[in-house]
């Protein structure tokens, strides 16, 4: 768990941040973020090349003390 930089409270995890849309995308109308990180390698489909990408979900911690919101990545779960 990570503290908060400013209060030094253990952050709650695992968060996710939700935005209302003009329209809806998905069963439930919700949408999630993501981070596409290049892997500098090259990858074909149907002789479309194209440079290949690790897409990894965005989440969230909030401090409960002091309501600090930061985003990150969890770089090592597939």
């Amino acid at each position: 768990m990570k503290k908060c930089s400013d209060c030094n409270v253990e952050m709650l995890e695992n968060c996710t941040i939700d935005a209302q849309h003009t329209f809806d995308l998905g069963v439930d109308g919700e949408s999630e973020i993501y981070v596409h990180i290049p892997t500098n390698e090259k990858a074909s489909f149907f002789g479309f090349k194209y440079d290949k990408e690790i897409e990894k979900e965005v989440k969230v911690r909030v401090c409960p003390k002091c309501g600090k919101v930061e985003m990150y990545i969890d770089i090592n779960k597939e």
